[in-house]
């Protein structure tokens, strides 16, 4: 086991300071996501949203105050944006018909967040390349299951010819954990010790003391989004007490930045994303899961100069409003289609406008967590959803750094990949003589362990092989050591 760094804190800027960064990033990216040593760009937006001025002119109707081009632009991204509301209307899904006002406005919120928290964020890039690329990204696709794990040894498999290029030992297995040490869908984490957690839910900081993979604990991340935003949306009226009250506050709280509010904001609307099942345009499910990433790194260190679970207590019943259109183009296709932006948008967890912190955590966790899996499934062969899937990992460990501190946070990896580990740090190869019949044999016993959760010793694995697979491992000649 590995204790956890979290790998980027976002300093701390002035509003006036944190512009001047965001407007030299425009300049320089548009409004776009780009990562050096990436051939993908992941487009936010390819609209220059309206600022301050536009809007108070677009919302007094004065047209005649904008160049023919800038209006032209606006309007095609109202009919953009209007034809996907109407396909969202006409969606055979019950749940995203019903909730298109809702998801409408927190794709804003989550565009909003990504273009604007970029410039001062950092996208957690797994950067592979390489024939290992071409493997991955290829036709065995990005989840690294069981079975991609043991091709790395079996001598006989595509992937293995393909990638290894004579490597050995200790040396292939740093080549083997570089591309599987940023995949959610091979690792455990834990906290060593739960305090703050078990005062907003106890069964939720028992579980989270025991081992999970990090798509789930990814889930429970997102299903919390508020608490990690609670000041800044207690502040603006978004989270009041249970009877509906604003927050009383009982200590001093942060000061609220612009770039806070904004990550407060995604992180409510990447949860009413994940209120429904996905199986929307995948731009718009990657930046969901990229604005939850950033805005985490946004608020970890004011989320760690005041937390709200040390200064609240039944925080489990506090109340969070679901995100309402601000942007005037949504607000505009809501009042054409005879729907008051101003209430049109639930909770799909509860179809209410309001909905507590506890059931939010209870209906979210593990339909994000089926989101992220099926984003990973339905788009295996990208470097944005490679890229993605570690932003996500990065997201669900930050989580529980952010909740109880980095030297709380422990890694492991799943069964068969601690099998494959041992292996290969021990130099053991397959004998050249080695049959079919040993090795799917030898696999189907690490098969037993994956599905029983154990963890077998190098003693136990050297064992099997010989006494119930029918042979020795070899050491390797020419392994590293």
């Amino acid at each position: 086991m590995a204790d956890y760094t979290a790998p980027f804190h976002a300093p701390k800027f002035t509003d006036e300071e944190f512009e001047a960064m965001k407007e030299e990033y425009v300049k320089k990216h548009g409004y776009t996501v780009t990562l050096p040593g990436w051939k993908d760009i992941i487009h936010i937006t390819s609209f220059k949203p309206l600022n301050d001025y536009e809007t108070k002119l677009w919302k007094a109707r004065r047209y005649d105050m904008f160049t023919p081009e800038r209006r032209a632009e606006i309007q095609a991204e109202k009919k953009r944006k209007k034809e996907k509301f109407l396909a969202m209307l006409g969606d055979p899904s019950p749940e995203i018909a019903r909730n298109a006002a809702a998801v409408l406005t927190a794709i804003d919120d989550v565009q909003d967040a990504v273009s604007t928290l970029a410039c001062v964020g950092m996208i957690a890039a797994a950067v592979i390349g390489g024939p290992v690329a071409a493997a991955v990204l290829g036709p065995l696709g990005l989840i690294l299951g069981a079975s991609t794990l043991l091709n790395i040894i079996n001598p006989m498999s595509h992937f293995n010819k393909l990638i290894k290029k004579k490597k050995t030992g200790r040396q292939w297995k740093k080549h083997a954990e570089k591309f599987t040490d940023k995949n959610p869908f091979s690792q455990k984490a834990k906290l060593k010790v739960v305090n703050k957690l078990k005062k907003f839910k106890p069964t939720l900081g028992n579980l989270l003391e025991a081992l999970q993979v990090t798509e789930n604990i990814y889930g429970i991340g997102i299903s919390l989004g508020p608490i990690m935003g609670f000041a800044q949306g207690a502040i603006s009226g978004a989270i009041r007490q249970a009877s509906g009250q604003k927050v009383r506050w009982k200590a001093d709280y942060p000061t609220r930045y612009k770039r806070e509010s904004i990550a407060s904001n995604a992180l409510r609307a990447v949860a009413v994303l994940n209120g429904v099942q996905w199986h929307s345009d995948v731009n718009d499910e990657t930046l969901a899961i990229l604005a939850g990433h950033l805005a985490l790194q946004q608020l970890f260190i004011p989320f760690q100069e005041w937390n709200p679970l040390d200064h609240f207590e039944d925080l489990e019943s506090y109340v969070v409003e679901c995100p309402q259109a601000t942007d005037i183009l949504t607000r505009e296709i809501l009042e054409e289609e005879g729907i008051d932006p101003d209430s049109a948008a639930v909770w799909p967890q509860n179809g209410q406008r309001w909905i507590s912190l506890g059931e939010l955590q209870e209906a979210t966790a593990d339909q994000a967590t089926a989101n992220l899996r099926h984003y990973a499934e339905k788009n295996p062969h990208s470097e944005t959803t490679w890229m993605t899937a570690a932003a996500a990992d990065d997201t669900a460990l930050n989580f529980l750094s952010m909740m109880e501190g980095e030297e709380n946070v422990v890694i492991d990896y799943l069964p068969t990949e601690r099998i494959i580990i041992i292996i290969l740090d021990n130099n053991w190869v397959y004998p050249d003589d080695i049959t079919i019949w040993q090795i799917r044999k030898f696999e189907d016993w690490c098969y037993v362990h994956e599905y029983m959760n154990t963890y077998p010793s190098g003693k136990d694995i050297f064992n099997y092989a010989q006494q119930f697979c029918g042979f020795t491992w070899y050491k390797s000649p020419d392994a590293i050591r």
